[in-house]
């Protein structure tokens, strides 16, 4: 089969209507990661009847968070975010994580972490995007999915990104479970026993995630953790206190996983141009957000998505 793009294969996998949208679904096979394995999925969605072409509209990443796929930005139903952003006039494209979603399993799935994905997996979706629209896209992430984008911009593994928008995500916050005497390394025991974390056993979402991924978050938020690259110890923030690319850092007045105290505290130590949104009742919403409905939500439909869109669309070229 023809590969749809001359930087590494790249497979058309699908071609859906979901109602009025169309959606694209293309596996990545960029070849660059040592699990030569590694497959990612990337969605396009649009409008039915819609230009497949440049003129289709400034391109736009969205990356979920940790147990779940694209579906929380898009339904089975064609409702959610994505569909907003699209109907708004962006070319919209969803990445989902190694062996969530549509993406495969790679052969050493266990051992995925967040710095591989940003080292090779995103790279690679913004080359190939940029190769498909003639434009490099900016990109928005939510939770675990703004931390694989902080983890890249940080790293410098995309050229040309034009902003990017972090929703409820930080690294800074230590976990009071972890506090515990031998809650650690019980944890960690029981990971390298399992190699995966089950979302639907566990009550969080409906997608697994590998050791590596969850390792990573055990030394990120544990009483002296780092927010490093695994592979070589290096650390991430003074780098990212000399980052440039424009940054909007969204967080939930009534977040409990991310709280917003931390979120802000990570957004302030970004380097580079930075605009922050607090959704709450004292900046003027009508109610205070929590993880989820941040984006997931009516309210959200109303009032949070339209921000994003207006903010993004300073950047777009």
């Amino acid at each position: 089969m023809k590969s749809s793009s001359s930087l590494f294969p790249v497979t058309l996998a699908r071609a859906d209507i979901l109602g009025d949208l169309s959606e694209d679904i293309y596996l990545v096979k960029h070849n660059r990661d040592p699990d030569q394995s590694v497959q990612v999925a990337v969605s396009r969605i649009g409008l039915v009847g819609s230009s497949h072409g440049e003129s289709r509209g400034f391109p736009l990443v969205l990356v979920h968070g940790s147990f779940t796929n694209k579906g929380f930005w898009l339904s089975t139903k064609g409702q959610g975010m994505a569909r907003y952003l699209a109907e708004a006039g962006f070319d919209v494209w969803l990445f989902e994580h190694r062996g969530h979603g549509q993406s495969p399993r790679n052969d050493d799935y266990s051992a995925n972490t967040v710095e591989r994905y940003a080292r090779y997996d995103l790279p690679a979706v913004h080359e190939f995007i940029h190769e498909k629209t003639g434009s490099f896209p900016a990109w928005v992430g939510h939770s675990l999915g703004g931390t694989i984008i902080a983890t890249a911009v940080a790293a410098a593994t995309m050229k040309a990104l034009p902003a990017f928008v972090m929703m409820g995500t930080q690294v800074v916050r230590p976990n009071p479970v972890l506090q515990l005497p031998l809650a650690g390394p019980i944890a960690r025991a029981v990971v390298a026993f399992k190699k995966e974390v089950d979302g639907r056993q566990v009550k969080i979402g409906p997608e697994n995630e590998p050791a590596g991924v969850i390792n990573e978050y055990l030394a990120r938020h544990s009483l002296l953790g780092n927010w490093i690259l695994p592979s070589d110890k290096t650390r991430l923030m003074p780098a990212w206190q000399t980052s440039q690319i424009p940054l909007l850092g969204i967080s939930g007045a009534a977040d409990t996983t991310d709280p917003a105290k931390y979120c802000q505290k990570f957004y302030r130590a970004y380097g580079g141009p930075t605009e922050e949104l607090l959704l709450g009742k004292e900046n003027g919403f009508s109610k205070d957000y929590a993880h989820i409905e941040m984006v997931v939500s009516k309210d959200a439909a109303n009032e949070v998505w339209p921000k994003v869109a207006n903010w993004l669309r300073a950047y777009a070229s």
